[in-house]
């Protein structure tokens, strides 16, 4: 029998470890948190349920809505149609605001809505060099200005001008002339985007996903933290200096994280994980007494002087609050391995009140943290060339990176479904 070894036990780690199984080939999966899940995982607090930011199930598949069946909780989801706003000079207008400006204040109205006529009358086909200039040829001065540039600079703690177009595809949307005029006078109607509408469990949040998985993998070692990994040797050292042996490895760590555990890896993959930029968010989650603030599910908030980049109502859209109550999701973001402001805490619960989603802090009946890093990768120039170098040289050795973190990329829960029944092939087959 072939030593299929899976190291996270993330989405992507469990599903690949699921599939596998599924062909005959059982695989040891290595999650060093004391729970399965990685990002993808719900803490409790009483009677409150918190995830960890915000993670909304968005299926572009068949075969993803078969997954669930075969999981057998198809039925603990529900579907919603998205509400999410922009909160932008003292008002909230709804995303995507590029067809949505009708409700903010005039003089940022006719901003965005000149900017982006001109840019459609230049119609430049240049190709863009920085995400930046990409964001001013498609959609204008005003709408890159008052949103898309203080959004992600905030977001990804880097200058929009050091930023590739890599990522943008399906995740931005790109609307018609007729489609910003109609939305500057509120008569813009049609849902759209990737996440226009998405599936929540109904009870117990989005853990329900990873533990369906986790149910059908036979060999899931949580507490397991591996400190070493040899590519010559074809095996992993844990925390308690057991190693454990391998034909077949299936890494979903964050590829930084895997190059510095990998003791035998090529100067020139070493030098390129060097060059991986990242970002790390800081979550803060209130459970507080009273209705909620707002109808929306989130608001994305680009205003430099609030500390966060989003702030999500998780409540909204599942049962995550006892009777009455509430939850706030908080998310700030700071470059990977950086030590959060002491007051960063403090100025949060002010820029909520703020913004009028928190009226009394006495109502705050719990408040917790956590901290993902990293969360989100860096699209810069160096990244490409880093990742094909770390990339051929796991390969090289017979290790297939799988999922979100190991690929270095952006993607979706359902991306990280599909990423791992992919890996599960190549190790089986």
């Amino acid at each position: 029998m072939r030593r299929v070894v899976v190291l996270g036990a993330g989405l992507t780690g469990l599903s690949a470890a699921w599939h596998a199984a599924r062909s005959g080939v059982p695989a040891t999966v290595l999650e060093r948190a004391a729970e399965p899940g990685g990002a993808c995982r719900t803490l409790a607090a009483g009677e409150y349920r918190f995830d960890l930011t915000g993670h909304l199930l968005h299926l572009a598949r068949e075969e993803s809505r078969a997954l669930l069946r075969s999981l057998g909780v198809a039925s603990a989801f529900r579907r919603h149609r998205r509400r999410a706003g922009v909160a932008l000079a003292g008002t909230v207008t709804p995303y995507p605001i590029q067809i949505h400006t009708h409700r903010l204040p005039a003089e940022i109205r006719r901003d965005c809505v000149l900017g982006f006529v001109e840019a459609w009358a230049r119609r430049d086909e240049a190709e863009p060099t920085s995400f930046a200039q990409w964001v001013e040829q498609r959609f204008g001065a005003g709408l890159a200005r008052h949103f898309f540039l203080p959004y992600n600079g905030k977001l990804l703690c880097t200058s929009p001008d050091e930023l590739t177009t890599e990522w943008v595809g399906r995740y931005v949307p790109r609307p018609a002339l007729a489609d910003v005029i109609d939305g500057a006078f509120g008569l813009y109607r049609t849902p759209v985007g990737y996440n226009a509408t998405f599936l929540y469990p109904r009870q117990g949040g989005i853990r329900v996903l990873p533990d369906a998985l986790a149910c059908g993998v036979p060999a899931l070692r949580c507490g397991a933290e591996v400190t070493a990994l040899s590519l010559a040797d074809r095996e992993v050292e844990l925390a308690g200096g057991e190693r454990v042996g391998f034909d077949a490895l299936v890494a979903t760590a964050a590829l930084s994280h895997l190059a510095a555990l990998t003791v035998d890896l090529p100067e020139a993959a070493r030098e390129a994980a060097r060059r991986l930029r990242a970002v790390a968010v800081v979550n803060f989650n209130l459970g507080v007494r009273g209705r909620a603030p707002r109808r929306e599910h989130w608001l994305y908030v680009p205003e430099p002087r609030f500390p966060f980049y989003r702030v999500g109502i998780p409540s909204n859209h599942g049962h995550l609050a006892p009777p009455g109550c509430h939850t706030l999701s908080v998310e700030v973001s700071l470059p990977s391995g950086a030590v959060p402001p002491a007051d960063l805490r403090e100025r949060c619960l002010a820029g909520l009140e703020a913004l009028g989603l928190l009226a009394d802090r006495g109502a705050v009946e719990v408040v917790g943290e956590a901290r993902i890093d990293p969360a989100y990768v860096v699209f810069d120039v160096a990244r490409p060339p880093a990742v094909a170098a770390l990339r051929d040289a796991y390969h090289a050795a017979g290790v297939v990176l799988a999922g979100r973190w190991a690929e270095w990329k952006y993607s979706t829960m359902e991306d990280a479904l599909w990423d791992g029944a992919a890996a599960a092939r190549r190790v089986v087959s």
